[in-house]
Formats: C-alpha cells, structure tokens, sequence
C-alpha cells in the first residue's frame, strides 16, 4: 500500500446541515487510506488543541507508533488509542459533521482550520490555532484570511 500524503491547509466553515468540509486536495489521498470510502476515522488526542482525521487503513500505523512511545500494558495502551476514536461519515465531497464531543474538545463551533500533516489531517479551532502562534508563514497568512473570513459571516462578532 502506498502512504498517502497530506499536504497543504485549508478553511471551511459549517453548512447548514452541520457538517465541514475538507479541501479538494484531501480528498483522494484520504480515499486511499480508507477501506470503505464512506467513512473516516477522527481522533481526540490527550494534550493536543486539535483534532486528527485520518482512514481506517492507517490506524495499525497509529497505534503502533502508540505502543513504542508507551510504558503501560497493552491493555491500557490499547484504551486509550481507541477511546478517542470515532468513525464518521463522509460523502464524495468531502463533507463531514463532527461527533459532539469530539467538535467540545477542540473547541470547534462553526468553522475550522484544516492542515495537511503527512500521513493524517489537523482539524484546529481557528482561535486555538492563531494562540499556538503557527511558525509556517504559509499557515500565519491563510489563518489570518480564514479569521477574517469567518468573522465577516459571524458580522464582525469573534
């Protein structure tokens, strides 16, 4: 199997049924990750501000790379890589609605900041982002234009 790569980022704000949707350019390289091309896996990760999406053909990567960092027994090592984990589903154009407390710990509402991170997807409350003060000049310049994107639709209101 070849690794799919994600690179780039981008901005979506919620539709009207409550979903997001991820760039173009994710779209495929995510197909290839994913066993049934309706569905794709997020992931809440203890200690991180955003959230990660990734297909289910990745997840042994994952969690292998869990298990070398880790000092716990298989049991607990095994919990706590998959209680984070829900599947979602995804349509052709990418578009996605967040679980509840998935989008509660991120802090996402009505919009997100979306980065190509190699072999998974960054899902960043916009906000949360900016405070991480990103170095990626690319990133700096497309946040400020998504802030100010997002902030236009609200009417001004942050």
């Amino acid at each position: 199997m070849s690794v799919a790569v994600f690179m780039g980022q981008g901005f979506s704000a919620q539709d009207g049924k409550g979903r997001f949707a991820l760039p173009a350019a994710f779209r495929n390289p995510l197909q290839q990750q994913c066993s049934n091309h309706s569905s794709v896996l997020v992931r809440a990760i203890h200690g991180r501000d955003y959230l990660t999406i990734f297909g289910d053909l990745q997840a042994p990567e994952f969690l292998k790379r869990q298990e070398n960092q880790e000092n716990e027994d298989e049991e607990t090592v095994l919990a706590e890589f998959w209680a984070g984990i829900q599947s979602v589903s995804i349509d052709a154009g990418g578009r996605f609605a967040l679980p509840a407390f998935h989008a509660q710990y991120a802090g996402i509402t009505d919009s997100m900041f979306i980065i190509g991170a190699g072999t998974q997807i960054q899902l960043w409350d916009l906000d949360k982002l900016k405070a991480s003060n990103p170095k990626n000049p690319i990133v700096a310049a497309a946040l400020a234009q998504a802030l100010a994107e997002r902030d236009a639709k609200r009417g001004g209101k942050a």
